[in-house]
């Protein structure tokens, strides 16, 4: 199945959720302030067309992250998430 085909197959519930304790590398939490900036790599990463279909479908305007954790191989989450956080990579330890 190709990025594009998962799109559609989308649901908040299939996001690893992080409850309490530390966090660690790659695991989402709400509220992260550089969402713009986490959006261009997702963007980068997919490229055009597939990320104008994530970003249009319902699951992606609701739950970006959700989308880009579906999409983006466990390298290029673990930056995203970084990315989200901190604003850039820099700094990122891998």
């Amino acid at each position: 199945m190709t990025r594009s085909e998962r799109i559609g197959e989308l649901s908040p519930d299939q996001l690893e959720q992080f409850s309490g304790g530390a966090p660690a590398l790659g695991i989402y939490r709400l509220g992260f302030r550089f969402k713009n900036e986490s959006m261009q790599y997702f963007k980068s990463c997919v490229g055009e067309d597939v990320y104008s279909k994530a970003m249009n479908c319902d699951a992606g305007r609701a739950h970006h992250y959700v989308v880009a954790r579906t999409l983006l191989d466990q390298a290029d989450w673990e930056k995203f998430v970084w990315i989200e956080e901190h604003g850039s990579l820099k700094g990122f330890p891998g």
